[in-house]
């Protein structure tokens, strides 16, 4: 364990790659895919944005400088989920705060008899992914519904468009790096720990399968549009971040096995343009479906509170003192 740490914390220290996520090239198609591949119901302003969008699906990665330590320290864990780090939390929480709560428990629990191990059981070592992406999509889904109201009313609608468009690019992000397989993995940057079959310690290998090899490659939204599937409303966006998440996880061997071979230095390589194609369609699916989401949910009634009691009320059944709040409703 403590040489996995020291990978880990050297990695995180000296790498460039582990600052950010797939590089301009591929958040760029992803977000341009997704939105190309939206069904007519949805106002074609979103699309009339689509090169703002595009521009701006890498504005997160920007709050990350160490120089804006507060804004670097709560966006930080919000592009990962380290899978291999909370196996002993089940079912994932429907609460940002409860999964804290949860790792900072097995903090306390390890940090007696296995104290290394103790000082990765945290959000940063961790990540909270899904939350960031469900979060962004719920606002995405207000900013809507505030457009179908000003619609109504005939009011100005330019700057909620604006809105609706810069959400879209944040959610974006945050899709596009649950779908790069190093970010839902210990292994993000260098294989950490026993190595049977002999991959690559070396960082850069984020960087050269998610910028180096993608920018070789000059993947664009036109390779992924033909290949995004018919709009889907998503019955709960948290459990199909979380799918989308477990789908990525299964490719972390492969791209270290892509790498071993060599493969990042071929543009033509086959194998590895069908890796990137693969992960990417499932980034520019799933935004797309995000989008659809939240659009069809802006048109109808609000939700009704159940028992006419707000999650944050010590009264509500589901009330944690811990948070202060009730999780999450899951759909039924």
């Amino acid at each position: 364990m403590r040489q996995f740490l020291t990978i880990v914390v050297l990695a995180a220290a000296c790498a460039p790659a582990a600052v950010g996520a797939w590089g301009m090239t591929a958040h760029r198609a992803i977000s341009r895919a997704a939105v190309r591949a939206l069904p007519p119901e949805v106002p074609p302003f979103l699309a009339r944005q689509i090169d703002w969008i595009g521009e701006r699906s890498i504005t997160p990665d920007s709050w990350r400088g160490a120089s804006e330590p507060f804004a670097k320290i709560e966006e930080d864990p919000n592009h990962g989920w380290f899978m291999e780090q909370f196996a002993f939390v089940q079912p994932i929480p429907r609460s940002r705060y409860e999964f804290v709560i949860a790792l900072h428990d097995e903090f306390l629990r390890l940090r007696s008899s296995d104290p290394e191990k103790a000082r990765l059981t945290n959000v940063r070592w961790t990540g909270t992914l899904p939350y960031a992406a469900v979060e962004t999509s719920e606002r995405l889904k207000v900013a809507f519904r505030e457009w179908r109201r000003a619609e109504q009313s005939g009011a100005n609608r330019t700057f909620i468009e604006q809105d609706a468009a810069f959400y879209t690019g944040w959610l974006s992000h945050y899709i596009a790096d649950g779908a790069m397989p190093l970010h839902t993995s210990v292994h993000h940057d260098g294989w950490q720990g026993a190595n049977p079959a002999g991959y690559t310690t070396d960082p850069s290998i984020h960087s050269r399968f998610e910028t180096s090899f993608v920018d070789r490659m000059n993947l664009g939204d036109a390779d992924l549009v033909g290949r995004v599937p018919e709009a889907t409303r998503l019955p709960d966006p948290f459990t199909a971040v979380l799918a989308h998440l477990e789908r990525s996880h299964t490719r972390v061997e492969r791209v270290y096995q892509l790498d071993r071979s060599g493969a990042y230095g071929d543009a033509g390589n086959s194998e590895a343009r069908a890796l990137v194609l693969m992960c990417t369609t499932d980034a520019a699916t799933l935004l797309r479906d995000l989008i659809y989401t939240a659009w069809l949910g802006s048109g109808e009634p609000l939700a009704p509170v159940p028992g006419g009691l707000q999650p944050m009320n010590p009264l509500h059944p589901q009330y944690n003192p811990a948070t202060g709040s009730a999780p999450a409703t899951a759909p039924r």
